[in-house]
């Protein structure tokens, strides 16, 4: 294209421009105005999606975190849906924002639904939602002027808990191990029940069984146990032991079968047993010192009477060791056939409650060598109930219970503390546990508060998570 071809294209150009721009019969302007909002929409929509979007994953993050929250408050205690509302709120700054509405978006308050519970599967649900204000989509009545996003979570919280600390206090854990039993028992009690949630604990309950040759009970309790056989013989009144016949090793009531008292008293301290064709007395076959103390929430303290660490701080070493006696006690203070003999609080879950665990820890440092019998005769003399020496019989015994205890679904963790290579010990403490992995050796007073220690957090962990 030449010189003049240009120039008189642009003279053309410029006539329709002209035109264009004096021609008042268009609607140019207001087509352009439409196309502008659009665009402005199309370009806010994002905007406002966004922050429903970011407020969504906001209130996600808050309440998995209350959620959680709740379930930690769950461990130690039961609470109602109101309950669990009312701590919600009463949290809702730490959870949903410092300010006022609980959000991050002005206008965009987060409000928490009530609660549901489902007692049977133990699981929470709570629902939060917000309704989020639009400043773009809703221009020309194009889009609404708030957009809605919920969130839920849900929580299983945890099982109650039984456990049973069934604790060896026989002559051979004299000296420095007595003062390694205290110490790792309470350990394993301020575990299992923080010194801080003592005030707040619903949901773990804990039973201490010291047992030597007989298991001590206080007097009424062996009273009802032994139908009163401890005060009609020359018996120890508060001493108890174990029961042959068809029911020894069930946990049936004491009142469909009773127990056998403890050893016959020999004279002060002392108590009869037989050894072959003989009868003699000693002072191991006395009870412990240290009473049981049944299933309670409260873990008390070395000051208050009747409560677990209060035994567990004046633990004595004395006795013979008829363990098959301490695991048959730790059996009944964990079977609700037995609800009678404790106090209301005390009284055990039914197995079929799947909302309980049930736990026993069985501790021994030796072989068991004790078990009762009768009625007996002696060189012309009848005993209807009389100790005797058998490591063979007592550990069989023992071995018979566990294996009866476990058929109920309740777990049984033992643990061996410088049983060394006596094959006795060993055996008890392997077959009684539910299973390899619950047989614990400890070889030092520091491993021994080592195991105990791990054993609580175990079942913390198993019951936070069933």
């Amino acid at each position: 294209m030449n010189a003049r071809d240009m120039h008189s294209a642009s003279k053309r150009a410029s006539r329709l421009f002209n035109a264009f721009r004096h021609d008042r019969r268009g609607a140019i302007l207001p087509f352009l105005a439409i196309v502008i909002i659009v665009v402005i929409v199309a370009a806010g929509a994002g905007l406002d999606f966004g922050r429903a979007v970011n407020q969504r994953q906001a209130i996600s993050r808050g309440l998995d975190a209350a959620m959680l929250a709740v379930a930690r408050e769950l461990s130690v205690r039961n609470m109602s849906s109101s309950e669990i509302k009312a701590f919600l709120d009463s949290n809702y700054e730490a959870y949903f924002g410092a300010n006022s509405e609980g959000s991050g978006i002005k206008g965009a308050t987060i409000v928490i639904d009530e609660p549901k519970i489902d007692t049977e599967t133990r699981k929470i649900e709570v629902s939060a939602s917000s309704r989020v204000p639009t400043y773009f989509i809703h221009l020309a009545g194009f889009g609404p002027d708030a957009l809605n996003v919920s969130v839920d979570a849900q929580a299983v919280y945890p099982k109650s808990v039984e456990a049973t600390l069934v604790l060896d206090v026989t002559g051979s854990m004299g000296g420095s191990k007595i003062q390694a039993l205290r110490n790792a028992a309470a350990t394993f009690v301020n575990t299992l029940v923080p010194p801080d949630a003592v005030a707040t604990n619903e949901k773990v309950k804990i039973a201490v069984v010291p047992y030597a040759s007989g298991v001590n009970v206080g007097t009424a309790r062996a009273t009802l146990a032994t139908k009163g056989a401890n005060a009609s013989r020359t018996s120890y009144t508060d001493c108890v032991t174990e029961r042959d016949g068809a029911q020894a090793y069930t946990d049936a009531s004491y009142v469909t079968a009773s127990i056998g008292p403890g050893a016959q008293q020999a004279g002060y301290n002392s108590g009869y047993y037989r050894s072959g064709n003989n009868v003699y007395s000693s002072s191991g076959f006395v009870c412990p010192n240290a009473e049981l103390v049944p299933l309670t929430l409260d873990p008390g303290s070395s000051s208050k009477a009747g409560t677990p660490l209060y035994t567990i701080a004046r633990l004595s070493a004395s006795g013979n060791t008829a363990g098959q006696t301490g695991v048959a006690w730790g059996w009944y203070t964990l079977s609700n056939a037995w609800s009678g003999l404790w106090p209301a609080n005390s009284k055990p879950a039914p197995y079929t409650d799947e909302r309980v665990l049930k736990y026993m820890l069985l501790m021994t440092d030796g072989d068991f060598n004790t078990y009762f019998d009768g009625p007996t005769k002696v060189r012309g003399t009848t005993y209807d109930w009389i100790a005797e020496l058998n490591g063979t019989e007592s550990t069989n015994r023992a071995i018979s219970l566990c294996s009866a205890i476990k058929k109920t679904g309740i777990k049984i963790i033992t643990v061996g503390f410088q049983i060394g290579s006596l094959a006795n010990a060993k055996k008890v403490m392997s077959q009684c546990a539910s299973s390899s992995a619950d047989y614990y050796l400890a070889e030092d007073d520091a491993e021994l508060n080592a195991r105990f220690s791990a054993i609580a957090n175990q079942i913390k962990t198993t019951y936070l998570s069933r």
